[in-house]
């Protein structure tokens, strides 16, 4: 019985083995090819990024500015460049295990075999790449191991910040990553590269795009601004790091200036994902989002233009270093022309920019219109007169009696202004509110600045936005000074004398204003309103604040401003009196007193040999001199007090032996009657401001140029000065 049970046993074991054995042979043999093939789809490749297409800069009427055509950039893998340069242990290993999984070199099994075919590889990579770079004809590219290093160190850097923001020290993302060496191949290009580089499996082609201005962008280059890689500080400080289809990579783009930088998150799109089988079947897509298009309150033909009649004037004033125009809606305080002159070709500036940042002569990296403060001059008479108006330091009536002297034993200073070449001063006799301002008089400013006092004169100054942003948003803005108490005190450690009401009446002394602000200023003049300046046209309206004047008092300011260049005894009256298309200019000039700027400083040192030497800097400022100093001289010691300016722009005293001025014409285009007299019931529609630096009289240099600018308001924006009138305008 127990044989036969044990017989039963042996043969349900020898069954089921005969079983096994043939659904063994079935899956080895007969379906092995499809088993091989679900095996090897199964192997999923590492996930490719999609890039997105970054929006485009537009005009107001849609005419693209700046936008991003399609490229391809040539990557190399982080861990080949630590494993080659960095001599990093870390990325050695994980290398090794890439190269064994790719079967990359299946003659060498050890580690150190392995890793010395690769550096033989790397140095054939090397001069692979500069031949490619002559082939390819690259106009400009760097040493291509320095740029390795480069990103060798950045993401070191970058993973050092991450340790501090975590706590510890770990693996970061960009260890895993390609890292940029070659951007922006063409089509052909790229095509070469893949040939060439197809050996190297650490180097890929991916798809990417580049930013680019649309015909002549010199005009354009500072509004708009520019893009460059994102720092270590912009990893680290980023909102989206944890996200991987929004974060920023270390080769990504980042806005850092102009437009470029105000609207980046608008601008910005997301990325992408793709990832594959080996067999080339998506097994799951992501699509990337581009970035949305911004449009601008600029009219793109007005801009070429007013920077193309500004750079005549400019060229024409040999001690000229540059200036500004500014055109703006008076009722929407759209920017509708935004120039700074010098500028640059922002398509060219990565070759361009050591020969750039050596002008400092004539400064095209500085973006004046809303960097640079200078003293405003006459164009903020207005301003005091009204102050004294709201506050009751003068009325209507009062009058003054300039002699052409505030002190008639004391002629050498607080005087009225030259007339021009005759060493003579202007005295405007017994005059108004009115006529102080059509005759420009310093000597009323001054007896109205002791007046109102520095609080009451300050106060004004705020209400017309001395001292503060104007709303734009750029991150270039400079918000000029209004020079209260406290603001003295706080920066110079200084208390009020009696003279400074004078001079800040006058526009002289600390006050400082943008060329922005003055336009801002005279839009306000225009229509009794401030309110912030817009540069993105969005559909949004700014709050505007109405100033606490009267109709009679807003008047007389009017009446002054009017005179200045439509009434013979007007201090632009010879130079900018304009009539066309039942229009005429209001306006007023200013001649801002400034000194001669620092362009280089010389520096005595002692160098490594300890041998006395002394270098020449090119730099507008000391800290920037000492700084550009020390990374060109590492070694050196040098005392800062040992520091000296060794050259100023304009390198020569007038020719008339009076001091430096900038040529200021700040205005509005007034519609009048048949008579000649102001329309009041058609509001100004356009304000704008001149400033020509080191031009000298603002009546003789930017009132000329005030009238051109007011006969191509007209001309481009039609008899109705419509900022939507879409003439095309000729494009020089």
């Amino acid at each position: 019985m127990l044989e036969k049970r044990l017989r039963i046993l042996l043969i349900g074991f020898a069954l089921a083995a005969l079983v096994l054995v043939a659904r063994l042979v079935e899956l080895q043999v007969v379906r092995a090819d499809y088993y091989r093939r679900q095996a090897k789809q199964a192997a999923i490749l590492a996930p490719q990024p999609l890039p997105f297409v970054r929006g485009a800069i537009l005009d107001r009427f849609g005419e693209v500015l700046v936008s991003d055509d399609a490229c391809w950039n040539l990557k190399i893998d982080f861990s080949a460049i630590a494993a080659h340069l960095g001599f990093d242990d870390e990325a050695a290993r994980s290398l090794v295990r890439r190269l064994k999984r790719e079967n990359r070199y299946p003659d060498h099994r050890g580690k150190e075999q392995i890793l010395e075919a690769f550096q033989q590889d790397c140095r054939a990579m090397w001069g692979d790449l500069a031949w490619f770079a002559a082939a390819a004809d690259l106009q400009s590219h760097p040493d291509f191991r320095d740029a390795a290093q480069s990103i060798f160190q950045k993401v070191k850097r970058i993973r050092s910040k991450v340790a501090r923001y975590r706590g510890f020290d770990a693996p970061i993302v960009e260890e895993r990553q390609p890292h940029t060496l070659i951007s922006g191949l063409t089509a052909e290009q790229q095509i070469l590269a893949r040939e060439i580089f197809d050996k190297y499996s650490w180097i890929r082609i991916e798809p990417a795009s580049s930013r680019r201005f649309v015909g002549d962008g010199v005009p354009f280059a500072h509004v708009v601004g520019r893009l460059a890689s994102v720092s270590p500080e912009d990893l680290a400080d980023d909102v989206n790091r944890e996200n991987p289809f929004a974060k920023y990579e270390p080769d990504d783009q980042i806005g850092v200036s102009g437009v470029e930088w105000l609207a980046e998150q608008q601008l910005r799109g997301r990325r992408g994902r793709i990832v594959e089988d080996r067999d080339g079947a998506i097994v799951e897509q992501i699509d990337a989002e581009n970035g949305e298009d911004v449009r601008l309150t600029l009219h793109a033909g007005l801009q070429r233009r007013m920077y193309q009649m500004l750079g005549d004037v400019v060229r024409a004033h040999p001690d000229s270093s540059g200036g500004t125009i500014v055109v703006l809606d008076v009722a929407t305080r759209e920017v509708l022309a935004l120039v700074s002159f010098p500028s640059f070709d922002p398509n060219e500036f990565d070759n361009d920019y050591q020969q750039l940042r050596e002008d400092t002569d004539r400064l095209p990296l500085v973006f004046r219109t809303v960097a640079t403060r200078y003293a405003p001059g006459s164009t903020i008479k207005p301003l005091s007169c009204l102050a004294g108006l709201i506050h009751g330091a003068i009325d209507l009536h009062t009058r003054e009696n300039c002699t052409g002297y505030l002190f008639e034993d004391s002629r050498e200073s607080w005087r009225c202004w030259e007339v021009h070449g005759t060493g003579i001063r202007k005295a405007h006799g017994s005059i108004d509110v009115i006529e102080a301002l059509t005759g420009s008089c310093n000597i009323f400013m001054y007896r109205l600045g002791e007046r109102l006092g520095i609080d009451r004169l300050c106060a004004g100054f705020e209400m017309g936005g001395v001292g503060k942003p104007t709303g734009i948003g750029l991150r270039e803005e400079n918000v000029g000074i209004n020079p209260t108490p406290s603001w003295l005190m706080s920066n110079l450690g200084q208390s009020v004398t009696p003279g400074l009401p004078r001079l800040y009446a006058m526009g002289q002394g600390e006050i400082a204003m943008t060329p922005l602000q003055v336009v801002n200023l005279m839009a306000t003049y225009a229509n009794g309103k401030w309110r912030p300046v817009k540069l993105r046209r969005d559909g949004t309206e700014t709050p505007e604040w109405t100033l606490p004047a009267s109709s009679e008092q807003w008047s007389a300011i009017r009446r002054g401003i009017f005179g200045v260049t439509n009434d013979p005894e007007g201090t632009a009256y010879k130079y900018a009196h304009f009539e066309q298309d039942g229009y005429v200019i209001c306006g007023k000039t200013g001649s801002a007193t400034t000194r001669p700027w620092p362009t280089s400083y010389r520096i005595g040192y002692r160098d490594d040999q300890g041998q006395r030497q002394v270098a020449t800097v090119r730099a507008g400022a000391k800290g920037p001199a000492m700084d550009r100093f020390r990374q060109e001289h590492p070694s050196a010691v040098f005392d800062p007090d040992d520091v000296e300016v060794a050259g100023r722009w304009p390198p020569n005293p007038p020719s008339d032996g009076e001091n430096h001025a900038h040529a200021w014409f700040g205005g509005y285009l007034q519609a009048v009657t048949a008579d000649g007299r102001p329309d009041l019931s058609r509001p100004p529609r356009v304000a704008f401001s001149i400033l020509v630096e080191f031009g000298g009289s603002g009546g003789q240099t930017s009132g000329p140029l005030a009238k051109e600018v007011a006969a191509e308001l007209l001309r481009t924006m039609g008899p109705t000065l419509d900022p939507d009138h879409t003439m095309e305008v000729v494009r020089r």
